[in-house]
């Protein structure tokens, strides 16, 4: 294919359903860079998860400067000058409720601890905004760094199934150049997914826990010297979730018969019994919740073809 192609969206989510067991592991190495990012930074997925909804709001309205201004600089590099120039908008905790998946008193307590922890602040007429403190910022930077190239290695992933095969460093450097507008579609996607998840399982910590119990799954498939199964300690260093909580909520797991313990070493496995369609990596139940990356992915790779 010419690389000044432009690829329908329709066709890019075929190869990618097609080609889903290949494109699999980036995508939960991809996840979990994420949602681990999210966890240390705040210290809670569910109030992370409502830091991310106010943050794709301020994406927005940054991005929206291109209508007024087609040349207007929506990099990384100047993001925190945009963002001190912007003003956010008013925001209901009904919407942030139905955004998260979160209840909306679950979401109110949320918001009234990321106030008092610096995350969020409370404007005039409680106006709630995403302004993080300055010391907040510091860490900003590192933790997206991490995160836009866990992205560019899922979308290389995928570039490998339209024989395109472009390098990570350019898709980062897309990113980059353009990182409101790619993050705000970024996390609108990542909403919804999370948003699945928050309903489905109503613990955000063992979406998280699940995927390194996957990941190191799909490590055995290319890694003969790789064991099948995981600690819960291993859990923890990775994600930084408490060793105590990691063990309770992979216990839950296995009474929902998608993980299993092995009694003797205490490790941790995924359940496949005769039967069994784990959700975790049946393509036919992961695959549709892979898809809501598909069009945003699709926008980065005929970006590149320009």
């Amino acid at each position: 294919m010419e690389r000044t192609k432009s690829f329908r969206n329709e066709y890019l989510r075929k190869k990618f359903e097609e080609n889903y067991l290949k494109i699999m592991p980036s995508f939960f190495e991809m996840q979990s860079t994420f949602l681990s990012g999210i966890y240390k930074r705040y210290g809670d997925l569910e109030g992370g998860n409502i830091v991310i909804f106010f943050a794709r709001d301020l994406h927005l309205q940054i991005l929206r400067k291109r209508e007024i201004n087609l040349d207007f600089d929506l990099s990384l590099e100047k993001f925190w000058i945009n963002h001190k120039n912007i003003v956010q908008g008013k925001q209901k905790i009904i919407i942030v409720s139905k955004q998260t998946g979160l209840p909306k008193e679950t979401a109110r307590r949320k918001i009234l601890h990321l106030i008092k922890k610096k995350h969020i602040k409370k404007g005039e007429k409680n106006r709630l905004f995403w302004e993080p403190a300055s010391d907040h910022k510091e860490t900003y930077i590192k933790i997206i760094d991490e995160q836009i190239n866990s992205l560019s290695r899922f979308v290389f992933e995928q570039t490998k199934c339209i024989n395109l095969n472009v390098p990570v460093s350019k898709i980062e450097k897309e990113i980059k150049k353009n990182y409101c507008f790619y993050w705000y579609n970024y996390l609108t996607a990542q909403l919804e997914y999370i948003s699945f998840w928050q309903k489905r399982l109503k613990d955000l910590e063992m979406l998280l826990i699940v995927f390194q119990v996957v990941i190191q799954t799909i490590k055995i498939k290319e890694s003969k010297n790789s064991s099948p199964d995981i600690s819960a300690t291993s859990i923890s260093e990775i994600t930084g979730i408490p060793r105590a909580t990691c063990i309770r909520k992979l216990d839950r797991f296995v009474k929902m018969k998608v993980l299993e313990k092995n009694l003797q070493s205490k490790r941790y496995s995924l359940f496949v019994g005769k039967n069994n369609h784990n959700e975790f990596i049946n393509p036919q139940s992961m695959s549709d919740k892979v898809s809501l990356f598909s069009d945003f992915s699709s926008t980065i790779i005929n970006a590149l073809q320009k």
